[in-house]
């Protein structure tokens, strides 16, 4: 940090906040005043101030996280993207490598919410619109971002979800959903196997930052009158590949 930054309270303010959302997991007071070479005290005012507005909150753990005025004003600025075409062009190559639809999911807090997708010509669609939370135990996505976490606290948002059956195959126990976690994180992606809707199969991909963590869920469904859920995971291959362009072109690979 330059001594211009150490002086101005604008800059202090906005270096704080990138140093939250970078290292949530360790943002405490003291190390912020510690890492930033701020004095205490303007620390303790800054994150006082950014806890009004809600762009912050303190997490049990003593650090602090993101806050909601935080998380919607990032998960809003998405539709200004610079390179949504490029992004979209993307999409739509893996629809017609698929044939069929195929839609990004972003975390917003404890949920993960659908962004963005590109249809399929097939006529029947899932009615759900931008920013409609998914079903964090029963659909590809939902539980392709719970494998992500530590297993404890996967679980515990399991237990806290109160899941309900949706569907035939829906998992509704903690044993059952902690060996699926698991056949998660070995394979790499999530299949949903008649667990949301019956009669539609589905699948999802992690799109990851240049640190490897979880950024996007990149997933397409398909009615089991056209596929089956091995003819899906079969095709997984395409859209690994489309998530690699994603993080490439998102990340800056490219």
């Amino acid at each position: 940090m330059t001594e211009k930054t150490k002086r101005t309270s604008p800059r202090r303010v906005l270096h704080i906040l990138e140093a939250i959302i970078d290292n949530p997991g360790t943002a405490t007071a003291a190390v912020l005043s510690r890492t930033l070479d701020i004095p205490l005290p303007t620390v303790y005012r800054q994150l006082e101030i950014l806890s009004e507005e809600n762009f912050i909150i303190l997490d049990p753990s003593g650090t602090y996280i993101p806050g909601g005025r935080f998380r919607s004003l990032a998960f809003n600025s998405h539709t200004a993207e610079p390179a949504v075409t490029r992004r979209r062009a993307i999409m739509r190559k893996l629809s017609g490598e698929l044939e069929e639809t195929v839609s990004l999911s972003v975390p917003d807090g404890a949920k993960l919410v659908y962004f963005d997708r590109f249809e399929s010509h097939w006529p029947v669609q899932i009615n759900l619109h931008i920013g409609d939370p998914l079903p964090l135990h029963c659909c590809a996505s939902g539980k392709l971002y719970l494998s992500s976490f530590d297993q404890d606290a996967a679980l515990e948002v399991f237990r806290n979800i109160r899941p309900e059956r949706r569907a035939p195959n829906t998992i509704t126990t903690q044993k059952k959903f902690a060996e699926e976690l698991d056949a998660i994180s070995e394979r790499g992606y999530a299949l949903d196997d008649e667990e949301w809707f019956e009669g539609m199969v589905g699948a999802a991909v992690p799109v990851r930052n240049k640190d490897g963590k979880f950024c996007v869920s990149l997933s397409t469904h398909a009615l089991t009158s056209r596929r089956s859920v091995d003819e899906v995971d079969a095709n997984v291959s395409y859209m690994l590949n489309a998530a690699k362009s994603l993080e490439n072109m998102l990340f800056g690979g490219e």
